[in-house]
């Protein structure tokens, strides 16, 4: 550990942890503390003190007390997906709490309909655990989902599976259990009454929604209840091509607006062609078979099957813009009726219908490994998103083409792709997030996450300080850009214009909240732009 706050104080603090946790769930080695202090964006200034790993809720309520009471920070680390520095440390003497070891589903209630569920848990667990029951979550879990955790989940408010028609991860929570910085927990929703259970969220003041999309700044959540809703009996996807991006948003922010399907997503030209070029035959080939174990049956997997296969990797080949979507329901009819709408919308702006390999085989393969977030020769990945509302997405959109456009010498002197990922969330919501690559070395985020054969495939770089350098610059004047746009963000950290952006009124009342349940400002400090003691 580091001597910050004195030896002896670092000392006493790692005994005590060591006696609440066990000596081996208190990690101080140098490799174990670098990689848990950064995230896929890279190493910070920071590396904490240790790495705790409770396997109870009471384990980590004492541990966030002791930590709090030597003068430490604590923050919580989930599946370590974050691009955002959402739990990166902001000082030397800082416990970080590996919850991967809170991983159980407490209680399935289908009479009731909630699931209560440790934060440490993934959504892919969750989703097996609750599908003998026939049920799932409404949102049930972000592209990383294998490795991501509940509470992440909940801390970056995540979208995809689920999110055109049920919104964020948020929407989907009825009550939490969070570990405040004293060591307290609080219970909120329903579950904060003496004598009722966790089953509705709304009971006075949301005090739920305070916790969701905090990125960990105001407490730990150690437990989530979460809806639950009957499986849908019929899934279908459908693919589309645009030669625009106007013609592509215009009709995602339609769809929205009919809220016809359960997931739509899009890419510009060059996402699609970073994504086309990613996978290898292994991949292809569990792709393949997770497209026969989702079908309705045996017969219609092989079926689906062959046409993935025939489709091969050329099929958006002459496709500039491509939109993907899914659609589920209780009957065939409810199914084909919303496809039929949604044909009837591409085809008002322009679009046409082309093989829908993408969103059948993300349908079989809920949640990829995390080969996902590096670019196809092991290039460096880093996203940085906005959500507008539906009639600002085009115009947005082109202000950030315009953007790249200014810069493209640039770009191409160092190396750097820019894509283009696009989503709707709900009804009033539209996603845009660039997505940049550039040839840079692997941080040790990568050598750790990723396993031996798929760092073999990836080619090894050369430092390039001035591509990275510009990679920062640009996320910084897209984030400025947004700004002025009007633009909200998801898994805010320690990278968007939170603070700078909310009326003061607004900003005053997040930090007066910061002060009632963290008076010192332990707690993930610097997350969200709260100023740290």
């Amino acid at each position: 550990m580091t001597n910050t706050n004195g030896d002896a104080t670092q000392t006493a603090l790692l005994a005590r942890l060591q006696q609440i946790l066990g000596s081996g769930a208190v990690l101080t080695n140098d490799i174990d503390r670098r990689f848990f202090s950064q995230d896929i964006a890279g190493p910070r200034q920071h590396v904490a003190a240790c790495i705790v790993r409770p396997t109870s809720v009471e384990q980590l309520a004492r541990s966030v007390a002791a930590a709090t009471e030597a003068g430490h920070a604590v923050a919580a680390r989930g599946g370590g997906t974050s691009y955002t520095g959402g739990y990166v440390p902001e000082r030397d003497a800082c416990v970080l709490v590996d919850m991967r070891g809170l991983d159980r589903v407490v209680e399935i209630n289908t009479r009731d309909m909630y699931v209560t569920v440790e934060s440490g848990c993934t959504w892919e667990a969750l989703l097996a655990a609750l599908q003998p029951h026939g049920v799932r979550t409404p949102f049930w879990g972000p592209l990383s989902g294998g490795v991501a955790t509940i509470g992440g989940g909940l801390s970056q408010n995540s979208i995809l599976w689920g999110s055109a028609r049920y919104g964020v991860s948020a929407e989907s929570v009825l009550g939490l259990e969070v570990v405040l910085a004293d060591g307290s927990v609080l219970a909120t929703g329903s579950g904060a009454v003496r004598t009722a259970r966790p089953f509705l969220r709304y009971y006075g003041p949301d005090l739920t929604g305070l916790f969701l999309g905090d990125t960990g700044a105001l407490g730990i959540k150690a437990r989530a209840t979460l809806k639950l809703i009957r499986r849908p009996a019929v899934v279908e996807t459908a693919s589309f091509g645009f030669d625009t991006h106007l013609a592509q948003s215009g009709a995602m922010t339609e769809i929205a607006r009919e809220g016809l399907v359960s997931e739509c997503f899009g890419m510009d030209p060059v996402l699609q062609a970073q994504r086309m070029k990613r996978a290898g035959l292994a991949q292809d080939l569990k792709a393949v078979k997770g497209v026969i174990t989702s079908a309705r049956g045996l017969a219609s997997g092989l079926k689906e099957a062959a046409k993935v296969a025939i489709a091969g990797r050329g099929f958006l080949d002459d496709v500039p813009y491509s939109m993907h979507v899914g659609t589920e329901g209780r009957t065939e009819s409810a199914v084909t009726d919303a496809l039929e709408e949604v044909r009837r919308i591409v085809t008002a702006h322009g679009g046409r219908e082309v093989e829908n390999t993408i969103p059948k085989v993300m349908r079989g393969m809920q949640f990829v490994p995390m080969t996902s977030a590096i670019g196809p020769e092991g290039e460096r990945w880093l996203p940085v998103h906005a959500l507008v509302r539906l009639s600002d997405a085009a115009e947005t959109w082109s202000a950030v083409q315009a953007l790249f456009a200014a810069r493209q010498a640039e770009l191409e002197a160092h190396g750097v792709k820019v894509g283009v990922l696009t989503a709707i969330v709900g009804s009033q919501a539209f996603v845009l997030e660039p997505v940049f690559y550039w040839p840079a070395p692997r941080t040790l985020w990568y050598e750790r996450v990723l396993d031996d054969a798929s760092r073999a495939k990836f080619r090894d770089f050369a430092p390039n300080p001035a591509g990275e350098a510009l990679v920062f610059e640009l996320r910084g004047e897209l984030t400025r850009l947004f700004l002025e746009r009007g633009a909200t963000h998801l898994q805010i950290g320690r990278s968007y214009r939170y603070r700078e952006g909310l009326r003061p009124e607004a900003w005053q009342l997040v930090e007066a909240i910061k002060r009632a349940v963290d008076p010192r400002g332990l707690v993930n400090p610097g997350s969200l732009g709260l100023q740290t003691v």
